[in-house]
């Protein structure tokens, strides 16, 4: 059959033109999509498309080179526009989980940094009033040995003494949560 009849019959809107392009075309350019894509679906997808633009732009059709050309350039452009279309896919999508991931890590160390903070205090309010005193003034206000002595009138061997009491009572209250301190330590 002579392209150039099926072309000129397709500009004037003869399906049968139309219809022999397909029969003609059809399974060459699903194996050249496929071999691009690797997706039978994909390209055979391709193809109807290009097939469907063919007849919504029938009119405006200009082929300056052998019909069959044309055709494997338009699939050739098809496929590598969705060959495009999946890289950027790709990607965002790897970055979308990579967001998430890290927005999932920050809510878990925020929850872990929360319930240690609500242990240590627990902790701390059960520490003997004075330990308290003396374990808050060190960590909280930043006063040194020799400040807290001076303030509460002890002598700096007794500050001492209280902030051992109180690290060990740390200690041992927290031993269950030294993998969350690990954590906590390397992701912050």
């Amino acid at each position: 059959m002579d392209t150039n009849i099926n072309i000129s019959n397709l500009k004037s809107g003869v399906h049968k033109a139309h219809e022999a392009l397909f029969r003609q075309f059809y399974a060459p350019l699903c194996n050249y999509a496929y071999s691009m894509l690797r997706n039978s679906d994909e390209a055979e997808d391709t193809v109807q498309k290009l097939f469907c633009k063919l007849w919504d732009q029938r009119e405006r059709i200009e082929i300056h080179t052998s019909v069959k050309s044309y055709l494997y350039r338009m699939i050739h452009n098809d496929c590598m526009n969705k060959i495009k279309q999946y890289g950027i896919r790709a990607e965002h999508n790897e970055h979308y989980v990579y967001a998430r991931e890290a927005e999932s890590n920050e809510v878990e160390n925020t929850v872990m940094a929360t319930e240690l903070e609500q242990q240590i205090e627990k902790i701390v309010e059960n520490l003997p009033p004075r330990c308290r005193e003396v374990f808050k003034m060190s960590r909280h206000e930043q006063c040194s040995y020799s400040e807290i002595a001076k303030t509460l009138e002890i002598t700096t061997n007794t500050v001492e003494t209280q902030i051992v009491k109180a690290l060990r009572a740390l200690r041992t209250g927290l031993k269950d949560y030294l993998t969350v301190l690990i954590i906590l330590l390397f992701t912050l």
